[in-house]
């Protein structure tokens, strides 16, 4: 095969997944490992910090970068689109990794977790891979990527990190989003750890709450959403919005009323 050849079978394969090729993908597609060994000698091509996956030196960079490279060399033979069209994804990015991916939160990733069907080996300091169950229903594609959906992340940011204020940070920056949160599904996921949260065995909506009041999610917010949810309904109630948002206009006068009320006496208990 010609170099011309070769040049576009590797840019092929890489104009699919963020301008990275992996050996056993070029190897399959002809282009054996010389050939990429020459292109990074000449400038074409660079290693990255995972075996085995290359970046064409002219893609633009991304902070996402190391990330892909990671989720590729977990099944290095394997194109991207064919990966994530699966019905089940075989790596599926999870916890402060798929934080990153949602820009959500504020915590370090490494090791990137990767959620996987079966038992594998994690590469110390790299990867490292759970085997938790993972409904279809908690799995999305975002940018290419396989990741957890922003309620499961939140929750396995609990579990992972052990500290309810990291799950909360989450939890804030996905409500300040347009992304439209599924606040059944995620108190469905954090139910099992209600107890860890000072809550009611599998309580989730108080589990819920708990995470709410860290992220300092106010009243007037929750209504807001509350309202928002009730507009979009498909079947809306004659002259809710305009209730509802009297309610929510009201609402900083009524909380900051409730701070400063007393009882205007003590209640007392009658002799017996």
């Amino acid at each position: 095969m010609n170099a011309s050849a070769v040049a576009r079978r590797v840019n092929d394969i890489a104009a699919c997944q963020w301008g990275m090729v992996t050996t056993a993908q070029a190897r399959l597609h002809g282009v054996a490992r010389a050939n990429l060994a020459h292109r990074v000698r000449t400038g074409e091509l660079e290693r990255t910090d995972h075996y085995g996956v290359y970046r064409l030196a002219a893609t633009p960079s991304s902070p996402l970068d190391d990330l892909r490279a990671a989720w590729l060399s977990t099944n290095p033979a394997a194109l991207a689109p064919e990966r994530t069209a699966a019905l089940r994804p075989d790596a599926v990015i999870a916890s402060a990794a798929a934080a990153m991916v949602h820009g959500i939160g504020d915590v370090y990733p490494a090791p990137y977790r990767i959620i996987v069907p079966g038992r594998r080996q994690s590469a110390k300091g790299v990867l490292a891979y759970s085997w938790r169950a993972l409904d279809s229903c908690d799995v999305e594609v975002v940018g290419g990527l396989p990741v957890t959906t922003r309620e499961r992340t939140v929750a396995d940011l609990f579990v992972d990190e052990g500290d309810v204020s990291i799950a909360a940070d989450a939890l804030r920056d996905a409500l300040r989003d347009e992304y439209d949160l599924d606040e059944a599904r995620l108190a469905q996921l954090v139910a099992p750890h209600a107890e860890r949260m000072g809550q009611a065995p599998n309580d989730g909506i108080g589990a819920l709450a708990n995470l709410m009041v860290v992220a300092e999610v106010d009243a007037v917010s929750q209504a807001s959403r509350a309202l928002d949810r009730v507009i979009s309904s498909k079947t809306p109630l004659p002259g809710v919005e305009v209730f509802l948002n009297k309610v929510v206009a009201s609402l900083p006068t009524l909380v900051a009323a409730a701070q400063v009320m007393e009882p205007a006496c003590p209640t007392k208990r009658l002799p017996l």
